[in-house]
C-alpha cells in the first residue's frame, strides 16, 4: 500500500473504532438507565443477604456486575453491529476528505477515485475476518454467559430449570428438572424408552446424570419397567447414549444459543439431528450458512453505498448521506432478516444467500456507472 492507501485505510480505521466505542457506550448507558434498579437489588442480595450492605460496597459490587453481564454481550454486538459501522465509518471517512478538498487532489494527481475505495474495502475485509476468528474461537467459548439474563450475572453458569420433555433420535423422551450446561449435569432427571407404536415401555431416572463425552452417565438410577409383568431394578449404575448432548440441550432451550456456537460444533449438532426433527435442523443449516452471507452482504452493502459519497466535486455531504443511508439500512436489514428467515420450498442452504444474489449485481453496476 503506497502513502495515500495507508492515509485513507488510517482514517478509515480511526472511524471504525470510534463509532464502535460510540454505539457500545450508547447502548450500555440506556440499559444501565433503564435497569439499574435491576442491578442494585441484585449488587445488594449478593453482598449481603440480610439486606444490611454499605452504599459503597453495594455501589461497587454494582459496577462489577454490569460489567460482568455486558463485556460478553459487547463481544457480541461487534459481530452484529459490524455492516452498519463499516458503512457508517465509510461515510464520516469520505465526508472529512471531501470537506478538506482531498477528493480534488487526489484527481489532480491523475488518479481514479476508485482508488478511494480500495483501503477501504481491505480494511473492511480485515474487520469482517476479525469478526469471523470472534464467531468461531472467542463467542463460543463465552457461550453461557451470553445466555445469561440480568438475574444471573456475576454468576459463570446458567442453570435451567424445568426442562420440558425433548425426543432424541431413538425417539426416546429425557427430562430433568436443572439443566447445568457448565457442569454438563443433568439434575432429576427421566428417560422415557418408547415402543414403536408410542406407548412407553421403560422409565430410567435419578438424582445426577453427567455427560462423559459420549453418553450421559449416572451411577445410581433407578430402572423400571413399564410393561405388565416387569420389574424395577433400583441403584444401578447406567449409561445411555443420545444426540442430546449438552450443546444439543441449550441449543433446544435458549433459542439464540446456536448463534453462538463455531462452524464446527453446528456441524456436530447437524450430523446428530439430520435424522430428528427437520424444523431443527433447517434452523441449524440458517444458522451456519447465514454468516456467510450476512459476512458478504455487509461488503457488497460497502460497496452499493460508496457512489454516494466518492464524489469528484465537493457536495453537501448531507444530503449525499440522506440518499445513501436508506439504501444502506434496506440492503443491511434485508440481507439480514433474508439470511435467517425461512423460505417455503428453498433448501435453508440456498436461501440464505438470496440476498447476495440481489445485492451483487447492483452493486457491480452501481459501482462501475459514476465518473470517477
Amino acid at each position: 500500500m503506497n502513502l495515500l492507501d495507508r492515509y485513507i485505510a488510517r482514517q478509515y480505521l480511526i472511524n471504525v473504532v470510534m463509532l464502535f466505542v460510540i454505539l457500545f457506550a450508547f447502548v450500555v448507558t440506556i440499559d444501565i438507565a433503564v435497569n439499574i434498579d435491576w442491578f442494585w437489588r441484585i449488587a445488594g442480595r449478593r453482598e449481603s443477604p440480610e439486606g444490611d450492605a454499605g452504599v459503597v460496597r453495594q455501589f461497587i459490587v454494582t459496577v462489577l456486575l454490569i460489567a460482568d453481564f455486558w463485556w460478553p454481550k459487547l463481544l457480541q454486538l461487534f459481530n452484529i453491529m459490524l455492516g452498519l459501522v463499516l458503512v457508517g465509518a465509510m461515510g464520516f471517512t469520505c465526508t472529512q476528505m471531501v470537506r478538506h478538498r482531498e477528493f480534488v487532489a487526489v484527481l489532480a494527481s491523475g488518479q481514479s477515485l476508485r482508488r478511494i475505495g480500495r483501503p477501504i474495502l481491505i480494511v473492511a475485509l480485515g474487520m469482517t475476518l476479525i469478526a469471523a476468528v470472534n464467531q468461531e474461537m472467542v463467542l463460543p467459548r463465552i457461550a453461557p454467559l451470553l445466555a445469561r439474563d440480568k438475574s444471573q450475572a456475576g454468576q459463570r453458569n446458567v442453570a435451567v430449570s424445568n426442562v420440558s420433555m425433548v425426543r432424541d433420535n431413538q425417539d426416546r423422551l429425557l427430562y430433568a428438572r436443572i439443566f447445568d450446561p457448565a457442569t454438563n449435569t443433568l439434575t432429576d432427571f427421566e428417560l422415557i424408552e418408547r415402543s414403536q407404536l408410542g406407548p412407553a415401555t421403560k422409565r430410567t431416572f435419578g438424582e445426577i446424570a453427567t455427560w462423559d463425552g459420549a453418553a450421559w452417565v449416572c451411577q445410581n438410577a433407578t430402572v423400571e419397567s413399564l410393561i405388565s409383568g416387569g420389574g424395577t431394578q433400583v441403584g444401578v449404575p447406567i449409561r445411555f447414549e443420545t444426540d442430546l448432548d449438552p450443546i444439543a440441550l441449550s441449543v433446544r432451550q435458549y433459542t439464540s444459543y446456536s448463534q453462538f456456537l463455531s462452524w464446527r460444533q453446528l456441524g456436530q449438532l447437524l450430523e446428530k439431528t439430520k435424522n430428528g426433527d427437520k424444523n431443527v435442523h433447517d434452523r441449524l443449516q440458517r444458522t451456519r450458512f447465514s454468516r456467510i452471507s450476512i459476512a458478504l452482504t455487509n461488503l457488497v452493502s460497502l460497496v452499493l453505498v460508496m457512489p454516494f459519497f466518492i464524489v469528484r466535486v465537493p457536495s453537501n455531504m448531507t444530503s449525499q448521506a440522506l440518499k445513501g443511508a436508506p439504501i444502506a439500512m434496506i440492503a443491511l436489514i434485508g440481507g439480514t432478516v433474508g439470511a435467517t428467515a425461512p423460505v417455503t420450498g428453498v433448501s435453508p442452504v440456498v436461501s440464505v444467500f438470496i440476498p447476495v444474489i440481489v445485492l451483487l449485481p447492483l452493486a457491480i453496476a452501481v459501482a462501475m456507472s459514476p465518473k470517477t
